[in-house]
């Protein structure tokens, strides 16, 4: 089947603007909902940042330090108090090594014995916390999610408050409000929460007018119309340039929020062992999303060059055309026909 045809569009080239909705508006809605019901283990990667706490506590866990000076009398025999102090100190060389294996391993396991998560994660309507499976140290560990917020436009997320109660409901004996966690990372945090409401909006302005566009195309199909009206493709344009714009838009403020917030957190938890990455999956569909809405935009876009008729038609012009005329009395024929 011809996609254009006496210079117009014709319905069958709606399907491609029809894959490209349905394509945006799905990935959308996998950006918009990521993180929540029965996909919050499956779309857990699907995240904007994620925060990781396993190296967290380690400035908790004393380091074994070695004794005072001891005086360096010796003994005129030749066996003397440096003698015992160097085999002293070979012993003690040993032990140290053995407590800070332990404590090696007892900081790897430390946000365990605390009570609390080893990562946390924002979405555009949910935050979540789990724990690395198989372990945090394992190459390839995933996100082994064990809770999420109630799903909700807008969320906000306080790092300080949830390790706080997790501490304080935790096995060990320690006092929540002296955890080492800079002022700066929770405000970053706040201004990630500040973005979101917005965010939340513009994906779902992005995967609203998808869909009205993916509708839009059943439409022309099922009419069946030898050509696409210019009224129809003006509505279309319209809506694959609304949801181009607000995943542009959407996008955009996703990924500046993420990269800001992964810099400043990893500056400000470097010492207390407090990292984020970003969310390089939702940033991948996110701007997939637009991508395909905005080729479905350029189709609608080329459409509009179109429909023109054919040159040899003038009433496309505004022009009258020629007329043949029937009145026989008429011309040369008519002049003579008189005189006789």
């Amino acid at each position: 089947m011809a996609i254009i045809r006496d210079g117009r569009i014709t319905p069958f080239a709606v399907i491609i603007p029809l894959i490209l909705s349905i394509a945006g508006f799905v990935l959308a809605m996998l950006a918009l909902f990521a993180g929540t019901g029965s996909q919050q283990q499956a779309l857990e990667d699907y995240h904007l940042i994620a925060i990781n706490m396993s190296d967290f506590g380690h400035d908790l866990v004393p380091t074994a330090t070695s004794s005072g000076s001891q005086p360096t009398a010796t003994n005129d025999d030749g066996f003397g108090w440096d003698d015992i102090q160097n085999g002293l100190d070979d012993i003690e060389g040993e032990i140290t090594d053995q407590l800070n294996d332990i404590e090696n391993d007892i900081a790897d396991k430390l946000a365990q014995k605390l009570g609390i998560s080893q990562w946390y994660s924002l979405h555009v309507m949910t935050a979540c916390e789990g724990n690395f499976a198989p372990n945090a140290t394992s190459p390839g560990a995933w996100y082994n999610t064990t809770n999420c917020t109630a799903q909700s436009p807008g969320v906000h997320f306080n790092l300080t408050d949830v390790l706080q109660r997790e501490i304080d409901a935790g096995p060990l004996k320690i006092n929540a409000t002296d955890i080492p966690i800079p002022d700066s990372i929770q405000q970053t945090i706040d201004y990630l929460n500040s973005l979101l409401l917005v965010t939340f909006v513009l994906y779902v302005l992005g995967s609203g007018f998808s869909g009205l566009s993916f509708l839009s195309c059943v439409v022309v199909l099922t009419l069946r119309r030898k050509s696409i009206s210019r009224g129809t493709i003006i509505i279309n344009l319209a809506l694959a340039s609304l949801a181009t714009l607000s995943l542009a838009i959407a996008s955009a403020i996703a990924t500046a929020i993420s990269k800001k917030g992964v810099s400043e957190i990893n500056s400000a938890g470097d010492d207390v062992g407090i990292s984020a990455v970003e969310g390089t999956k939702f940033m991948t569909i996110s701007w997939v999303a637009f991508a395909v809405m905005f080729v479905a935009l350029l189709f609608w876009s080329f459409s509009c060059c179109f429909p023109r008729r054919r040159l040899g038609s003038t009433a496309a012009y505004g022009e009258k055309g020629f007329r043949t005329s029937t009145d026989s009395n008429r011309g040369l024929l008519g002049i003579f026909r008189r005189r006789h």
